[in-house]
């Protein structure tokens, strides 16, 4: 696994790479077909706290819409093949993969589903699937 980590400060980045961010997530929180209210408040705080205030809830209600729409017309894979694509550096998709895993894991609990998910997400992204899965170990040790 790539020794550097890139801290992901939602504040910081452009729009296109924002939106693949908090695209990602919501893949991540829906992978299972249901969100916990957990998984649904970890997400917005998430939000809230690495935009630095800069997403008010009602923008993340908007950008949530245009996302499931989005979904719904092109399909998971294609949207995380956009995602690769708006994130252009290996380290801002491990990044973003983190907090995908941190989203998929407010509740405790990663069901095989969301492993699959993990396991495409990683591949889409082009992230070997045995990081992806070092990180997600790691993300239960760091709690």
């Amino acid at each position: 696994m790539d020794s550097e980590v890139t801290a992901l400060s939602l504040g910081d980045l452009e729009i296109p790479k924002l939106e693949a961010v908090v695209e990602l997530m919501f893949l991540a929180a829906y992978a299972d077909g249901i969100v916990v209210v957990e998984e649904r408040q970890v997400f917005k705080e998430h939000l809230i706290t690495a935009s630095r205030g800069q997403l008010p809830e009602a923008t993340i209600e908007a950008m949530l819409t245009h996302i499931g729409r989005s979904l719904e017309a092109e399909g998971r894979e294609h949207r995380l093949v956009q995602i690769r694509e708006r994130l252009n550096d290996p380290r801002l998709r491990r990044a973003a993969l983190g907090v995908a895993i941190r989203v998929m894991r407010a509740d405790n609990m990663v069901n095989p589903s969301e492993s699959a998910f993990l396991l495409r997400a990683a591949t889409a992204l082009e992230i070997p699937q045995d990081e992806a899965l070092e990180m997600l170990r790691l993300s239960y040790t760091s709690r």
